[in-house]
């Protein structure tokens, strides 16, 4: 018996059959391109090469700060604690702690700001007190609007703080608890009416702020920052094995201007700094004023610096410093006072209304 009947017209249901067959072939073309990775592109993120599927990678502008307090007579505050917000200075963040989270005798010691690829380390220090701070500071897996940081300090080679894998939101400030060490510090007035200071035992306190951007828009990339560079100015090559920590500002003087002049803008500044810590050949990187410009390369002559140090050992590195002036913003504090005080305003019209006669 025949397949098909000719007592019948077949030709328009195997037309049907055609076009059903030829859909169910280009639906699994179509799966199998998708699941090959070929010409049908797949949405794919990689956070350990910070790379999107638009192929943009992303970057961090890390700015860290550094704290003293006493542990002893504060409350007690958790290895990571993640801030409500965002400040601008550390003084404002220092009013916050103080307020928040009962920090005592909290004293900003650093402050470094510093552009970083994925998997990018930076080796930074800072004298304090007989000896140096060393820091090891490494972003890892950044995508937008997300990172991972890894943070290790020791001080006078004793290990302080170990943090690895922290989770980052951008703009988001973690604070990170260390340990203790005798890298404190105490004013007092002595004799004469001279302000003098001792070496005292404080606990370390990490303040971390990530910007995370674009790898084209990142800032102060670590060869930006300082490099060494011989006695006449010349650049010197590091090697990869070589270890190399830039100079540190120990104490900044801020730059005198005319109080009523309306200012807002940055100068940067660029200079070197010697084995002995002082600044040579400072030179205006980018203008704001010819006069300001003045007043801020007098300021940047009397910084104190300790010196950069390759392998161990002082060495001249050149030293960049953006000076902003722009109008400031209330502090923490400022903004509690004034809070406060319209409470106060509103409870005492309360009052006046009541003893009004009726």
């Amino acid at each position: 018996m025949a397949l098909f009947s000719e007592e019948y017209d077949w030709n328009p249901l195997l037309k049907l059959k055609e076009h059903f067959y030829r859909a169910v072939f280009l639906s699994v073309f179509f799966l199998f391109l998708v699941f090959q990775g070929g010409s049908v592109p797949m949405l794919a993120q990689s956070g350990a090469s910070g790379v999107r599927s638009s192929g943009r990678e992303y970057a961090v502008n890390l700015t860290y700060a550094v704290y003293q307090y006493d542990a002893a007579r504060s409350s007690p505050i958790e290895d990571v604690t993640r801030l409500s917000g965002t400040f601008s200075t550390a003084q404002e963040e220092i009013a916050y702690l103080k307020e928040k989270n009962k920090l005592q005798e909290i004293a900003v010691r650093h402050v470094r700001s510093v552009g970083l690829r994925s998997g990018e380390s930076f080796n930074d220090a800072a004298l304090l007190g007989p000896e140096y701070m060393v820091f090891a500071i490494t972003p890892r897996d950044i995508v937008r609007g997300y990172m991972k940081l890894d943070m290790r300090v020791r001080y006078a080679n004793e290990p302080l703080l170990d943090a690895k894998g922290v989770e980052l939101g951008n703009y988001e400030t973690v604070m990170l608890r260390g340990g203790k060490g005798m890298f404190g510090v105490k004013f007092f007035i002595g004799g004469g009416g001279r302000q003098e200071s001792v070496p005292i035992e404080r606990t370390l306190l990490v303040s971390v702020t990530p910007e995370i951007i674009p790898l084209s828009n990142l800032r102060n990339r670590p060869q930006e920052l300082s490099h060494p560079v011989d006695e006449y100015g010349a650049k010197i090559e590091v090697k990869d094995t070589d270890r190399f920590t830039p100079p540190v500002a120990l104490e900044r003087v801020a730059p005198q201007f005319e109080s009523g002049r309306n200012l807002r803008g940055a100068v940067l500044l660029g200079g070197t700094i010697t084995p002995e810590g002082k600044i040579i050949n400072i030179k205006v990187l980018r203008s704001l004023d010819p006069v300001i410009d003045e007043r801020a390369v007098d300021a940047l002559r009397r910084y104190r610096f300790s010196p950069a140090l390759l392998n161990g050992k002082p060495v001249f590195a050149t030293f960049r410093e953006e000076v902003t002036f722009a109008a400031a913003s209330p502090s923490i504090l400022e903004i509690e006072e004034e809070k406060r005080r319209e409470l106060e305003r509103a409870k005492e019209k309360e009052n006046q209304k009541r003893k009004k006669p009726e």
